[in-house]
């Protein structure tokens, strides 16, 4: 009996997963155009990162708890549920991470990573219901962990 239950639940999440791969719909790849082409055309400027805020980083490592982000998320420590953010600021504008954080499920809809993220970890990112202003803070927290992830590995480099 526990057999073809098993036997029953791989099949419906391999399939799951073969569903979502490789699937983009024409409004995912006009956004994408429209994107690649506002950057191209200048129209989308990036801007400077605003200094580091140590007091606001504080607040963004306390929500990274409480909102529940720790759950499936480490920051260096590997990969649990969801992706280690060691980095994170590194490979993403500000404005993705927001836009992640503030309405996984638009951007499971509208962003191509986030898709590819979901056919790795087959799990859903939660909407936990973060305001803009928590989610600078917790974008500020990763900033001052990646920096000082950065620093670790650039020192440990040195002594190799």
């Amino acid at each position: 009996m526990k057999g073809k239950f098993l036997t029953i639940a791989m099949v419906i999440i391999i399939a799951f997963n073969l569903s979502c791969k490789g699937k983009e719909n024409d409004q995912s790849k006009e956004a994408t155009e429209e994107t690649k082409e506002e950057v191209v055309n200048g129209e989308q400027v990036a801007k400077a990162p605003p200094p580091i805020d140590n007091e606001l980083a504080e607040e963004g490592a306390e929500l990274f708890k409480t909102k529940g982000c720790s759950a499936c998320h480490s920051i260096g420590e590997g990969r649990r549920t969801g992706p280690d953010l060691a980095g994170v600021t590194e490979r993403r504008q500000p404005d993705w991470i927001a836009n992640q954080i503030l309405h996984p499920e638009v951007m499971l809809e509208k962003d191509p990573i986030s898709r590819e993220l979901l056919a790795t970890y087959m799990v859903r990112m939660p909407n936990q219901n973060v305001t803009p202003e928590e989610a600078q803070a917790i974008i500020m927290y990763f900033r001052v962990k990646d920096s000082q992830l950065g620093g670790e590995e650039k020192e440990e480099q040195k002594h190799e």
